[in-house]
C-alpha cells in the first residue's frame, strides 16, 4: 500500500515536532520528510534528537553544528558533507522503524544572505 505525497510547509511541518503527544513527530533531511514517531524518546521532547523533530536541519547532520546549523541551507558544505548527507538520507529511506511522508516545500534562500558559518566546536554544540 502506498501512500499519497504530502507537501508541508515549514509552517506545517513545525506542528510536528513531538510538543503534541496526539501528532506523529515528523524530521526533514533535504526537502524529505520523515515519520520518526517509533522513536519518540529519541526525537521527542527531552530526547537527545528533538533539535531535529519539526524541522529540515540538514545541515546540522554532516556538520555537528547543532545550535547554529539545524537549516536546510546546503551552500558552502564541501562534496564529502553532500555525500554523508547523502547517506543520511538513506538512513532514514532503508529503516525498519521510521518512513517517508512527504516532502517540504522551502522559501527560496537569496542569494545575498549569508551562508551559515562553520562553528568553531561542534562538540560544544551537542546537547
Amino acid at each position: 500500500l502506498q501512500r499519497k505525497e504530502h507537501m508541508f510547509s515549514e509552517a506545517e511541518l513545525a506542528r510536528y515536532d513531538g510538543t503534541d503527544p496526539s501528532l506523529p513527530i515528523y524530521v526533514a533531511i533535504n526537502g524529505e520528510v520523515f515519520d520518526v514517531t517509533d522513536g519518540r524518546e529519541f526525537y521527542g521532547p527531552g530526547g537527545g534528537y528533538h533539535f531535529f523533530a519539526g524541522r529540515d536541519a540538514a545541515r546540522a547532520y554532516v556538520t555537528g553544528c547543532f545550535k547554529t546549523h539545524l537549516t536546510h541551507d546546503l551552500r558552502g558544505l564541501t562534496n564529502p558533507q553532500l555525500e554523508q548527507l547523502k547517506g543520511w538520507v538513506s538512513f532514514y529511506h532503508d529503516s525498519p522503524k521510521y518512513f517517508y511522508v512527504g516532502r517540504v516545500v522551502h522559501a527560496p534562500i537569496s542569494a545575498n544572505a549569508p551562508i551559515p558559518e562553520d562553528c568553531n566546536d561542534a562538540a560544544k554544540q551537542k546537547p
